[in-house]
């Protein structure tokens, strides 16, 4: 049989309790030491610094939305320089508008007076260049000289002997029939009437005045003069050509 050789064995005294606790070095007697690299945080900062890898990549803006942020506050920016700009143009308009209806109202008030000016100077120029016979006549106002009358005896033989301006107006009529009116008519048989052109305003004509009988409507004549005074006319009349029943007659 092969012999074996037994190794050396040394045993290790067996320590007491004492023994123990004398080896044992305090941890409350040991000195922590720090590297003299790392800084120490406040302890009101701890805290704060402290996250969680997930955390902190929250709290990290990336450059897009930095991008965002400064675009939306040039947008803002640009929109209150529209609303300021949009808020100039509208008042200078209205302060235009405004000055132009001043502008406007003068300019009407200017132009009325000034066609009341030119209205009442023609008026004025207009009255003052009638004739004298406008505003020196007699008036007649008979309702037997009407052409609606009937017949008389009646004439006007010495009646304008000296030339005699006359106006007629009233229910007698208030001018000389310009058209035959036949015979028996205007309390006469010779019924007379005008034959001539009527004058334009302001102006004085001559004219043939007929009387009328069976067999011609101007079977007797004799000249008379006609003014215009704008709303009326005078006759300057005169003595028919006899005395056989001859009278003006009007309408």
């Amino acid at each position: 049989m092969p012999k074996y050789q037994v190794p050396d064995v040394s045993f290790v005294k067996k320590l007491t309790s004492n023994e123990w606790v004398s080896k044992v070095i305090p941890i409350s007697n040991t000195k922590q030491q720090h590297p003299k690299n790392i800084k120490q945080l406040p302890p009101h900062e701890q805290k704060d610094s402290l996250c969680t890898p997930s955390d902190c990549f929250e709290n990290v803006e990336s450059s897009s939305d930095v991008m965002n942020i400064n675009n939306n506050k040039n947008n803002k920016r640009r929109f209150k320089v529209l609303l300021i700009s949009v808020g100039v143009l509208l008042i200078l308009g209205v302060l235009a508008s405004v000055v132009m209806g001043i502008y406007a109202m003068v300019y009407i008030a200017k132009t009325t007076v000034a066609s009341t000016t030119v209205t009442t100077s023609t008026t004025s120029t207009t009255t003052t260049f009638l004739p004298p016979q406008c505003y020196s006549y007699i008036t007649i106002n008979d309702t037997t000289r009407l052409i609606t009358a009937g017949s008389g005896s009646t004439s006007d033989y010495g009646l304008f002997s000296t030339g005699t301006l006359v106006r007629f107006l009233g229910a007698g009529g208030t001018q000389i029939a310009t058209s035959p009116p036949g015979v028996f008519h205007c309390a006469t048989y010779y019924t007379g009437w005008y034959a001539g052109a009527l004058p334009s305003l302001s102006n004085t004509v001559s004219g043939i005045m007929c009387y009328t009988d069976n067999s011609s409507p101007c079977i007797y004549y004799n000249t008379i003069s006609v003014t215009n005074c704008d709303t009326f006319y005078v006759y300057n009349l005169t003595d028919p050509p006899n005395s056989n029943y001859m009278r003006y007659c009007t309408v």
